[in-house]
């Protein structure tokens, strides 16, 4: 692949096999609006696969507690975090995760991490190979709704990196990662591990390639 000058993974279900209970973690914002006395049930959160934090300021601006967003978005935060690190400590790389990072570097390379985790999460599930990357990135990086599936997750990790997001290589398992990465013009790579299938691949784009494990993208380049 020519132009490559960064690849970039997915935590979750790509980089390493990790344990979070997505039920939990995909309430935790309805019960903590439900705490501040905010309806969610009633916010129109739109099509989007993770619901953003924008219609919550607009809710509480339009009935006057536009100063709560802060405090409401922070808890929301903690939350979150709180799920990711239930089961933190049975987090462990898939075979070849951790030994293509010197492998890439040593084409000269950068390697980073990009994840919808916080970087908190992100930070204590990698370890001590966290220090091994040139940037991981969590979704706390910026504003909550520039988190994948937004492009922006995308443009901003390549700031970070040096590089332009069309010199990104990034892999992942899931619509989300490639959703972030195609907005952005980043190209990308699909896993089997996690959510990934050929199935699920080929059904967004047969153009995807698709390999066993995220230490294989070594064998792409």
């Amino acid at each position: 692949m020519d132009g490559i000058r960064a690849v970039g993974f997915d935590l979750d279900g790509t980089f390493m096999k990790t344990r979070v209970d997505y039920s939990k973690l995909d309430t935790a914002d309805r019960r903590v609006c439900l705490e501040h006395g905010i309806p969610f049930d009633d916010i129109d959160f739109g099509d989007s696969p993770k619901r953003p934090r924008a219609p919550i300021r607009a809710w509480l601006e339009a009935n006057g507690r536009g100063d709560e967003f802060q405090s409401v978005s922070d808890d929301i935060d903690r939350a979150f975090t709180e799920c990711e690190c239930e089961f933190v400590h049975e987090a462990v790389p898939f075979p070849g995760s951790a030994e293509c990072i010197p492998l890439l570097k040593s084409k000269g390379l950068k390697v980073g991490l990009l994840t919808r985790g916080s970087l908190e999460y992100a930070t204590r599930a990698l370890g001590p190979l966290s220090g091994e990357f040139d940037f991981v990135m969590g979704r706390d990086h910026s504003d909550y709704d520039n988190a994948k599936p937004s492009p922006k997750a995308m443009e901003e990790f390549a700031e970070e990196l040096g590089v332009r997001p069309d010199e990104i290589l990034y892999v992942g398992d899931n619509s989300t990662d490639w959703m972030s990465a195609h907005g952005a013009g980043a190209r990308f790579v699909g896993v089997r591990t996690g959510s990934g299938s050929d199935a699920m691949w080929s059904s967004i784009d047969p153009s995807i390639p698709v390999i066993d494990h995220a230490g294989d993208v070594v064998y792409l380049l």
